[in-house]
């Protein structure tokens, strides 16, 4: 700032406006800079006419972005001075000029992001640990991790209950029963901090990588990798709270259940490894989007069961209501069977009274006799 501050000392005639700042936020993206943007904004209220930058790749190190907004900026009269680079967009070849300069601003990015990658790579090799904060089990201490023995007996009771044939809501119950600790201090355990636990490699000992990737260096959108078999594994330098072959038959079984990932039209979409043969589970959605659970409701004293079907996001998160923010959670009533067959059989029987011609010709037309 003390730069800019002597540059504008030169120009008598210059009124600085404002000052706008992006600390250590990418250049790649500008959308990503709130005072990049509160610049732009600005601009388009004629707050200034000039706007003065170092470089070029303090502008902006996309050559798309820089060329957009330059242009933006002199159909609204505002020049740009890249006072390093000697352009100003107002000058006849001031667009060629910058043109090559922010391909080249660009292309050091390029070179940063694969520097990166490289750093990454020899980090792996040093069995470097991301990231700084706790685990469930261990504290960070000095760059790697000391096995705490209270919350180890937790992940303990965890795969132990898990080998045992517990399911993870079940075991997310007998854990706030026994008042035992989550990694965060509370006692609300769910079947997601479970799952969780039961898939963390660094409780056999292991550091995990490839568990998410950057798309490119223009955009650096996070991608998780949801293919778990590329996960890269390497030995770490501190001690396993469990055996590997103990993690190794809890993950089976956890595979064994767990939802398979299919990329369809460009969307991501969950199928579950278990194929239901209750008509309702196959058929039912719920408002908020997830399928239905089908539980044992009632049983009365001649033993016929009653049975009901419950939001999964009910089942796995609880109620919005127990939620300080109920966004992203569901409140739907559970609906029981008999319900749901009776309302079928009225429907069917009206359809099949007033469209009984169209169904026969509609059956005909698609089934040989």
């Amino acid at each position: 700032m003390q730069w800019y501050e002597d540059i504008a000392r030169r120009y008598p005639n210059w009124q600085v406006v404002d000052k706008y700042i992006d600390e250590g936020i990418t250049g790649t993206q500008a959308k990503k800079r709130p005072a990049f943007m509160k610049m732009i904004a600005d601009a388009e209220m004629k707050k200034f006419d000039l706007i003065v930058t170092r470089e070029v790749c303090r502008f902006a190190r996309n050559t798309v972005d820089t060329l957009t907004h330059t242009r933006a900026l002199k159909n609204l009269d505002i020049e740009v001075f890249f006072v390093d680079d000697n352009i100003r967009t107002m000058d006849g070849d001031g667009e060629l000029r910058l043109t090559i300069m922010a391909t080249l601003a660009q292309e050091e990015s390029r070179k940063v992001s694969e520097r990166v990658r490289a750093g990454q790579r020899i980090s792996r090799e040093n069995k470097t640990l991301y990231g700084s904060g706790n685990i469930l089990g261990y504290n960070r201490v000095d760059g790697t991790y000391v096995i705490d023995p209270e919350q180890a007996e937790t992940v303990r009771t965890i795969f132990d209950l898990y080998e045992q044939g517990h399911g993870t809501m079940k075991i997310a119950k007998i854990l706030r029963e026994q008042g035992r600790l989550t990694a965060t201090g509370t006692t609300k355990w769910t079947c997601s901090n479970v799952s969780r636990v039961l898939k963390n490699a660094t409780y056999k000992g292991c550091i995990c990588y490839n568990k998410s990737h950057v798309n490119n260096y223009l955009e650096q959108k996070r991608i998780h990798n949801l293919d778990r078999s590329s996960y890269v594994y390497v030995k770490g330098d501190f001690g396993p709270i469990i055996t590997e072959e103990q993690w190794e038959k809890c993950n089976r079984i956890l595979n064994s259940k767990r939802k398979s990932t299919l990329v369809q039209n460009g969307e991501t979409v969950k199928k579950s490894n278990r194929i239901s043969t209750d008509l309702w589970v196959q058929k039912l959605r719920c408002v908020c989007g997830s399928s239905f659970r089908k539980n044992r409701y009632h049983k009365d004293k001649d033993g016929n069961i009653t049975y009901n079907y419950v939001c999964y996001n009910q089942v796995n998160n609880g109620k919005a209501t127990e939620h300080k923010d109920g966004d992203g959670f569901c409140n739907e009533a559970s609906i029981t069977q008999w319900k749901m067959d009776m309302m079928a059989e009225l429907l069917l029987q009206s359809v099949w009274q007033s469209k009984r011609k169209e169904l026969l010709e509609t059956l005909d037309s698609i089934c040989d006799y």
